[in-house]
């Protein structure tokens, strides 16, 4: 009998995940490479065509449609990931019956969401917003909340399934109609085109995703919905999405607030603008560790389905230092050139440096919030990442409603900094803990 040499297994091991997480890395940083660069540069046309103001009204909708989206299945992508990527090596059938259900599940949650801001549309903006000129733009913007709950479902089926270069391919795709969509949008009816460019990018989305999606699906709806395990299969999506869903509301209520804080200061959607410009390059900052997020949540929960200790600790140990790593050097070079990137949005624009530089602060604890905060989402411990989630929408809140009055748009950056810092400290003994062992936490 021939006995394997235990090192040569485990160097397979090792060789096998880096392949894994390599092309994983590739197809998701194409798409995201390609989209986020004419998202960026949709994004300057679009702010020098609205001016500041009206660049920050734009970004108010669709915040404000954000916190609704988050009522209209938030969580649900995230639970596509991790009960599809859990299960598909295992029980493919099982699989596909959780794609089914969280579909499913999309679309109610999205027309109850879009529904309800819909009827509220107009107290919203007058009242809230100061902006009652702002209605219909408001009422155009529920269909983000639909279709845009349906697309993370599908987005998060694919990317439990590891079908990382189809998703480079729709998000290429998606980038591509985005660009031209909101430029004439904003270029032809201001504000009110921005958003239904915005719109219609969604609708497209979702329906290249569901052609994409659709070979994944089981001939027989019967035989994916037979069987003991259905109900206890809702169950636990329901009791995983809920938990992602109240974390992501208050983490999305809490940069709602900010926002109505900043926006109700003399010349607040000024302010706004300036913020949310800076905010876009932050974002750029953070788009290869939001590229890798989807793929490592996949992972890490696919072999916590196999029960894979080892791979699970080494992919999260490689994935910490590179994330770590593309985000480090970027930062401070963007921080030398604050005010030439932020000139690019236009010259009203080019004060708000200092916002960038503070902004560009963040990364670093986002990205460590961001990657702490997946081993706890795959292996189930949706409690303590809702606990991090209220955590970071306190500090954020009240370091914002402290410091927004004196310093305006500064103030939110250092707000997001020292909520994303205080946050990340908090994460690092969970993900440790957690990182041990491979046994499934009840939410």
């Amino acid at each position: 009998m021939t006995v394997g040499c235990p090192n040569t297994a485990v160097g397979s091991q090792t060789k096998g995940i880096a392949f894994s997480f390599a092309a994983g890395v590739y197809w998701s940083l194409l798409g995201a490479v390609v989209s986020r660069g004419l998202t960026l540069v949709a994004t300057v046309l679009a702010a020098r065509t609205l001016g500041a103001e009206g660049f920050g009204e734009l970004g108010m909708i669709q915040n404000t449609q954000g916190l609704f989206g988050v009522l209209a299945g938030a969580g649900l992508g995230l639970a596509a990931t991790k009960f599809v990527a859990e299960h598909r090596s295992v029980d493919p059938m099982h699989a596909s019956r959780c794609i089914l259900l969280t579909m499913l599940m999309s679309l109610v949650a999205g027309l109850f969401g879009a529904i309800i801001m819909c009827v509220y549309a107009s107290e919203l903006a007058t009242y809230v917003m100061q902006a009652p000129h702002l209605v219909v733009e408001l009422q155009v913007s529920t269909g983000l909340i639909l279709f845009g709950a349906i697309n993370g479902v599908q987005s998060g089926a694919l990317a439990g399934l590891g079908d990382f270069r189809s998703i480079a391919r729709l998000t290429i795709l998606r980038g591509v109609f985005l660009f031209p969509a909101l430029v004439i949008g904003v270029s032809s009816a201001g504000v009110m085109g921005g958003v239904i460019g915005l719109v219609l990018t969604e609708v497209v989305a979702v329906c290249t995703n569901q052609l994409v999606l659709a070979k994944a699906f089981p001939k027989r709806w019967k035989e994916a919905f037979s069987g003991p395990d259905v109900f206890a299969d809702v169950a636990a999506m329901l009791r995983f999405s809920g938990l992602a869903v109240a974390a992501s509301l208050a983490t999305t209520l809490a940069f709602w607030v900010v926002n109505v804080l900043l926006v109700n200061e003399q010349n607040g959607y000024v302010a706004l603008g300036v913020f949310n410009a800076a905010d876009r390059w932050r974002q750029l900052l953070l788009f290869l560790p939001a590229t890798f997020s989807q793929l490592l949540l996949s992972m890490l929960s696919n072999m916590h389905g196999k029960k894979e200790a080892d791979g699970f600790r080494k992919l999260f140990r490689v994935s910490l230092w590179v994330n770590i790593a593309v985000v480090a050097v970027p930062t401070g070079l963007l921080m030398l050139v604050a005010p030439q990137a932020m000139n690019l949005f236009g010259t009203e624009y080019r004060e708000g440096a200092m916002t960038l530089i503070i902004l560009s602060g963040s990364t670093l604890a986002v990205v460590l919030n961001n990657i702490l905060g997946q081993v706890l989402i795959s292996k189930g411990a949706m409690l303590w990442r809702f606990a991090m989630d209220i955590l970071l929408s306190g500090v954020l809140a009240l370091v914002a409603w402290l410091l927004v009055p004196i310093w305006k748009e500064q103030g939110l950056a250092f707000a997001y900094l020292i909520a994303y810092g205080v946050t990340a400290v908090a994460l690092i003994p969970l993900a440790v803990w957690y990182s041990r062992d491979v046994k499934e936490v009840e939410p």
